[in-house]
């Protein structure tokens, strides 16, 4: 090796090096791509509080809400790749959006440096009170036998909570109309008004309505039994594994960040992750609780991409 090619070699380590020592030289934010008080948000506001701590810097929560998520995602996308801006991805920013649209203003694979898995929150079918005393195979039997005249609610085209009930109606050969809303709020409400038939709401968003019986779930659409259901079977306990759907969030960074600061926010942030105190205030609220390596995250994201991809191209879901 040549004095020169060794010493290009040696001052380009130092500043790798350097970077990673003077990281954070200013305040962190963390973009959310959705409205301030959703679930995304609540577990970013957590994390940054312990983050903040940890790094010794503020820890700033910015909300940018709109396009499915997509207007949040394009500017982390964008961002210096310094490790100071974070994005709280979710199922629809990182593994629904790519297939429901044309065109994307980012690359969720390209343009971003996974961190760490942080939540998995599972989906519930819930019908209204004409069904709630069935089971699920009865249900399903009863959703047949009236047609295509019923319908299911979400909180909006290509949202999680719509692919759930499309899923549904692959998976048993039903036929519910989507009714989409703006937002899932006012699609429970709805709900429980018995103005919509079915809805696949996730576990968080519903916890309170089905903690009080005002929904009843009769199957998770999961692997295991939740924690603050243990009384609802799961769909592949009752024969349908295929029938499987959640919502998730994960960290990522933008991509080309220096691989150091990569590694300190990825081990710092796990770490949250799997703090008892984050833990047991999630759980309590029915998420799962996961964190995962950089590494985990992406071929999780791969996996989801491609499981919702088929979905969404069997049913010819678009969006503009």
């Amino acid at each position: 090796m040549s004095k020169k090619y060794f010493a290009a070699a040696f001052f380009l380590l130092m500043s790798v090096s350097a970077h990673a020592d003077d990281w954070p030289t200013k305040n962190l934010r963390i973009i959310v791509p959705f409205p301030a008080g959703g679930s995304a948000d609540t577990q970013a506001r957590v994390i940054a509080d312990e983050l903040s701590k940890k790094v010794g810097r503020a820890v700033i929560i910015e909300n940018k809400p709109g396009a499915g998520g997509n207007i949040g995602a394009t500017e982390a996308a964008h961002s210096t790749p310094d490790g100071h801006t974070l994005f709280m991805a979710t199922t629809g920013t990182h593994a629904a959006n790519i297939n429901l649209y044309e065109k994307l203003p980012y690359d969720p694979v390209k343009d971003f440096q996974p961190l760490t898995l942080v939540t998995i929150y599972p989906q519930v079918i819930t019908p209204n009170d004409r069904y709630k005393s069935l089971d699920l195979p009865n249900l399903i039997i009863a959703l047949k036998k009236d047609g295509d005249k019923l319908n299911f609610g979400s909180s909006g085209v290509g949202s999680p909570t719509h692919l759930g009930g499309e899923l549904f109606n692959r998976e048993t050969g039903t036929h519910l109309m989507h009714v989409p809303y703006r937002g899932q709020g006012p699609a429970i409400t709805d709900m429980v008004a018995g103005r919509l038939d079915m809805m696949f709401p996730s576990i968080p968003d519903a916890i309170a309505m089905l903690q009080s019986g005002q929904l009843r779930a009769i199957a998770i659409m999961a692997e295991k039994r939740s924690k603050v259901l243990p009384d609802v079977p799961t769909t592949r306990e009752l024969g349908y594994p295929s029938l499987q759907s959640a919502i998730w969030g994960a960290l990522y960074t933008t991509a080309g960040t220096p691989k150091p600061v990569v590694d300190r926010l990825a081990k710092e942030l796990a770490a949250i992750v799997d703090s008892p105190a984050f833990k047991n205030k999630f759980e309590a609220m029915g998420f799962d609780v996961k964190s995962s390596t950089p590494e985990e995250l992406a071929q999780f994201t791969a996996d989801e991409t491609k499981r919702w991809g088929d979905l969404i191209k069997s049913m010819n879901i678009k969006l503009n």
